[in-house]
């Protein structure tokens, strides 16, 4: 995989002071949107392989994930991470 877990490692630490705290569950939902637009980059678009390599990344980064929780994101980071359309618009963009 390309230098995924790098690239989700500083994003999730450089959320930076804005106003919401994340969630475990906003950590997790921003880390499966990584993976379904890095494998949809790459050609993949099975659901199950998804899921599975969504798990996979969750186990690999839990502790990033962990840290994760509780930092401070912009009011509309959730919504820009859903509608981004690729993963370097969610660490450019959408977590600034």
């Amino acid at each position: 995989m390309r230098p995924f877990a790098l690239m989700l490692t500083l994003t999730l630490a450089t959320f930076g002071c804005n106003r919401e705290r994340a969630t475990a569950d906003t950590c997790a939902a921003i880390a499966d949107r990584i993976v379904e637009l890095e494998l949809s980059e790459q050609g993949f678009r099975d659901p199950a392989l998804l899921a599975r390599k969504g798990l996979e990344m969750r186990r690999l980064l839990a502790a990033d994930l962990r840290r994760c929780a509780g930092r401070r994101l912009r009011r509309d980071a959730v919504a820009c991470v859903n509608a981004a359309r690729n993963a370097e618009a969610i660490s450019h963009v959408c977590l600034r």
